[in-house]
């Protein structure tokens, strides 16, 4: 059995506006422009890939294995890693923090609380990352229902 967590967008949302526009004017170019059709869908495919790709992880429970993946509808590419050495399963907060500054040098800022569900290692060192969750009662249901399939344990993040 494999579970799929679609994580974040790869392009931050200004990026994303900026696909779309790229949508629409390669669809107009592919309307209305028949000597420019090649520019247009160079445009169409450009905005999709931008609009469209995602980052996620995939459990597989019956080979004990992980996927990292960059995907765009049902193509998903990455490499599967081995879960054997990871004996712990965690949740971790963390305080997201971007910064940015507007033409004028004022800056903004966006926080974001962020609910992290990882694998560790023995000596809780080394993580795996396998998905964030807005919510913290959501997050601990998720880590226990993996704990269970993996038959791992669910630590309080303690490294040695």
């Amino acid at each position: 059995m494999k579970i799929d967590y679609k994580r974040e967008r790869v392009f931050p949302l200004m990026f994303i506006i900026i696909g779309i526009t790229l949508i629409i004017c390669g669809l107009i170019l592919i309307g209305t422009f028949s000597s420019r059709m090649e520019l247009g869908f160079s445009i169409l495919l450009i905005g999709i890939v931008i609009v469209f790709i995602r980052k996620g992880t995939i459990v597989d429970f019956n080979d004990r294995k992980i996927k990292y993946y960059l995907g765009i509808f049902f193509i998903k590419l990455g490499n599967w890693k081995s879960i054997e050495d990871y004996t712990f399963i965690t949740l971790l907060s963390i305080n997201r923090t971007s910064y940015g500054y507007s033409r004028t040098g004022v800056q903004f800022s966006e926080r974001k609380k962020i609910n992290r569900l990882c694998l560790l290692n023995k000596t809780q060192r080394k993580q795996l990352l396998i998905s964030d969750f807005k919510d913290k009662n959501n997050a601990i249901l998720e880590a226990q229902l993996l704990a269970e399939k993996l038959k791992l344990d669910f630590v309080n993040y303690s490294p040695i």
